[in-house]
């Protein structure tokens, strides 16, 4: 196990090299100024004159090397530069709206679960024709809509038809009721199926048989053996799409101005400020493997024939 554990870290290091390289590079290429949106968005005439002063403020005279190596000892020291619209260290300003970020893909992932839950099981419980119907039209409405679609509908039914729920904002339980929704509603309907899935696939298995012959009732089947046998093949779905949940949190954020990591970048990318996107790309990346390696330790642990070291 220390050696799994050894090689997984040694992979979080490496892609987290790979990822800070492909994203220095891809933003410098991308179209579009930071010095001369800065200048527009200050009101001052735009000159060759203003336009190197500020590059040479922001640090983008420096060759592309220099600011490179700059970039990379920062990764790895915490200095991850300053915003280049607000002169705020950009570790402060991510671990900022970090929070936000995580409870409302908290949120979201318990809606996932819940409702991957509430399906799978009461679709193998009960076999009537109309609760698998129902059960299969909700895993294919999650899976066929978009989720800034889903949001957008949510919003008009909830907020604007009936004024039940707010639709922006950020501070209260109600204000997460709908962008949870969106975010995990349409996942979990989606994983409901495959639980389901591996459920009636374990229904068939001998063990399954021997504890009915043993007198054990359909509950202690299914909460002491069905669902640990069976939930174990999506664990590791479950735990990278909670990393996927932070970075897909970008669209639901906007949606719903939810003042959040992925409305934060939405808004850094358009004014070009470099160190910001950097940073988040970094950060995200850095939470999706850790997850993810965490992920696959605890699989080793529950299932011993993953135990191959």
């Amino acid at each position: 196990m220390m050696r799994f554990c050894l090689e997984r870290l040694s992979q979080l290091i490496i892609v987290i090299l790979f990822v800070s390289t492909a994203t220095f590079l891809l933003v410098r290429f991308a179209p579009g100024d930071p010095a001369h949106i800065l200048l527009a968005k200050n009101n001052v005439p735009v000159s060759h004159e203003a336009l190197q002063h500020v590059r040479q403020e922001l640090g983008l005279t420096d060759s592309l090397w220099e600011q490179y190596i700059k970039w990379i000892k920062g990764v790895f020291t915490g200095q991850w530069g300053v915003s280049f619209s607000s002169k705020e260290p950009v570790m402060t300003e991510l671990l900022t709206r970090l929070p936000a970020t995580l409870e409302l893909a908290g949120a979201g992932f318990i809606v996932m679960v819940s409702l991957t839950f509430f399906i799978a099981i009461g679709t193998t419980v009960y076999t009537a024709k109309w609760v698998n119907a129902w059960g299969k039209m909700l895993a294919l409405f999650g899976a066929s809509i978009p989720g800034f679609w889903l949001g957008f509908l949510l919003i008009y039914v909830f907020s604007v038809r009936y004024g039940w729920l707010p639709s922006m904002g950020h501070g209260t339980i109600l204000h997460l009721i709908l962008p949870a929704i969106t975010l995990g509603g349409g996942v979990g309907a989606i994983y409901a199926r495959v639980l389901r899935a591996n459920m009636l696939e374990m229904m068939k298995q001998p063990f399954v048989k021997a504890s009915k012959a043993r007198g054990m009732s359909q509950r202690e089947i299914m909460t002491s053996q069905l669902l640990k046998h069976a939930f174990s093949p999506i664990l590791a779905i479950f735990g990278t799409n909670f990393a996927f949940m932070l970075g897909g949190s970008v669209i639901v954020e906007t949606v719903f101005s939810w003042p959040g990591l992925g409305k934060y970048v939405i808004e850094s990318i358009g004014r070009r400020d470099y160190p910001v996107i950097q940073g988040y790309v970094i950060l995200t990346s850095f939470i999706f493997v850790s997850i993810h390696m965490i992920v696959d330790i605890v699989n080793r642990w529950l299932d011993p024939r993953l135990r191959i070291y």
